[in-house]
């Protein structure tokens, strides 16, 4: 009796002791405590129609004889999947999105006329039956091409005559493919003398089936940086 009385006391002892480590282990948390909030993170801006389509905007394209003529790129108001190319010697021209963000497929078309207020060039004289003016063309059949706008030099390379590449759009342009050669021969020093060799014979073999398809040009995005406040303080 006396030692089922002694284990039961000392059992009691030991779940007292447990019990008071624990609560003198864990804080005391007073009622009215109530935890800061967290700072929210800024909400980030609006995406503008630029940001989603970097193709859009204004270039410069440098002709044979040295003349500078300006080119713009502006969507489609009823459909974002298309852009308008105004300024090129064909006319102006609309192209197909086909790999997001910057390749595009220009279909066969007839072009219109180009414009310098960024609207479609209409004629006056032509209407249709809801009395809106018809398009103007400029009566040039426009071939199957390729466009592609190059986020890293802002470099907008477009090509006319030559049927899409769905595998590889890229291919038609020797210009884009010689950047990624030259980067690559930069950073693989250790390639030897017979793979250079095959390098650039593949490379001089694409060069000439690209130059025999259509026209290429490459136009150069006009960049506008911010202008610093006037009055803004030292």
């Amino acid at each position: 009796m006396k030692k089922n009385f002694l284990l039961a006391a000392v059992l009691s002892l030991t779940i007292a002791a447990t019990s008071f480590a624990q609560t003198s282990a864990t804080p005391e948390v007073p009622r009215n405590y109530k935890p800061q909030p967290k700072e929210l993170a800024p909400m980030p801006g609006e995406l503008t129609d630029e940001m989603i389509f970097p193709v859009l905007g204004k270039y410069d394209y440098v002709d044979k004889d040295g003349a500078v003529a300006s080119v713009t790129v502006t969507r489609d108001a009823e459909n974002k999947g298309v852009v308008w190319i105004n300024g090129m010697p064909q006319g102006k021209f609309k192209a197909d999105l086909k790999q997001s963000p910057g390749t595009y497929k220009i279909p066969v078309q007839k072009t219109l006329q180009n414009d310098v207020d960024g609207a479609v060039a209409v004629d006056a004289t032509a209407a249709d039956a809801t009395d809106k003016p018809a398009p103007r063309y400029s009566g040039k059949s426009l071939k199957e091409g390729t466009l592609i706008f190059d986020s890293a030099s802002h470099k907008l390379y477009v090509n006319v005559g030559a049927k899409f590449d769905e595998e590889n759009p890229a291919a038609i342009f020797p210009e884009m493919a010689a950047d990624d050669s030259m980067a690559t021969v930069a950073s693989a020093e250790e390639v030897d003398a017979t793979q250079e060799n095959v390098k650039k014979s593949e490379k001089k073999d694409k060069k000439k089936t690209s130059l025999a398809k259509g026209t290429n040009y490459v136009l150069t995005k006009v960049v506008e940086v911010a202008a610093a406040p006037a009055n803004m303080q030292q």
